[in-house]
């Protein structure tokens, strides 16, 4: 599971901790024996970053491609063996920085840009195969992502869906829950059982794949609400400048994890 609201929720945590740390240093607010000298985090500095991880994504996802897309053409097992070797390393990096995630918020810009790019050498080899067989899936993935990003910060923006202590319940209870499963596959894939979960391309698809793929699409898109409301939080509480690299990461990982889901999605319909 490439989400990844862990990151932003333990970057609220992480600023209660720093504005705990700042009081013992300074003195209490109106009481300080000197002005603290931490930049604040803005908006816009999640946004530069946010382009940043992407770009770097992009860029190592043209590697893998390539790679795949050269050995599909040409024959050659070995640039298909490299590339998905290359996959496998990002994924199995990715998946480090994620649980390392939960337990505290990335901010570590060089870690931030190790998961773009292992993340993008997955993305790249797996896209290229998909595309083999679905002639145009990526470009419709790809240009899915972007609405539907833009769709949810704009159902934000204009306060249509809000976040709320419920709401926040029910999305990390429901992210536990699809990340517990996707470990589970993933742990049954690595030793050639196939639990049925996700039907592989060129599989035919069963109701429960359909039910289990739709609902973690839809969780995907709707998690965008938590990353927001906390990026906005953060800016207006005045977070030091570095937790930008969290909700930075945030974002990344979730516009990956919705473009795999929407791969796989845009697959099923091809069957």
């Amino acid at each position: 599971m490439q989400s990844r609201n862990s990151s932003l929720r333990n970057m609220m945590k992480s600023q209660y901790t720093e504005q705990q740390r700042m009081g013992s240093a300074y003195g209490p607010y109106g009481q300080m024996t000197q002005a603290p000298q931490v930049e604040s985090m803005r908006i816009d500095d999640v946004i530069v970053r946010t382009v940043a991880l992407v770009a770097a994504t992009f860029v190592a996802a043209m590697v893998t491609w390539s790679m795949v897309s050269s050995g599909i053409e040409n024959g050659d097992e070995s640039a298909i063996s490299t590339a998905m070797t290359l996959g496998t390393i990002g994924a199995l990096v990715g998946l480090g920085i994620i649980l390392f995630s939960m337990f505290k918020p990335v901010m570590n810009p060089v870690v931030c840009f190790i998961y773009a790019a292992g993340q993008g050498l997955l993305l790249g080899g797996v896209s290229a195969v998909f595309e083999n067989i679905y002639p145009g899936i990526v470009v419709n993935a790809l240009l899915g992502t972007v609405l539907v990003f833009g769709g949810m910060l704009a159902l934000y923006k204009f306060r249509i869906l809000k976040n709320s202590p419920m709401f926040t319940k029910i999305m990390v209870g429901a992210g536990f829950g699809i990340f517990a499963l996707i470990l589970v596959n993933f742990g049954a894939s690595m030793f050639g059982a196939d639990l049925g979960l996700f039907a592989a391309p060129g599989e035919s698809v069963s109701a429960l794949q359909w039910i289990i793929t739709i609902g973690i699409t839809v969780w995907a898109a709707l998690s965008f609400i938590l990353d927001f409301d906390m990026i906005e939080q953060s800016a207006n509480a005045g977070a030091p400048k570095k937790f930008a690299w969290a909700g930075a990461f945030g974002l990344t990982a979730g516009l990956i994890f919705l473009y795999w889901n929407l791969l796989r999605l845009l697959s099923y319909f091809q069957e």
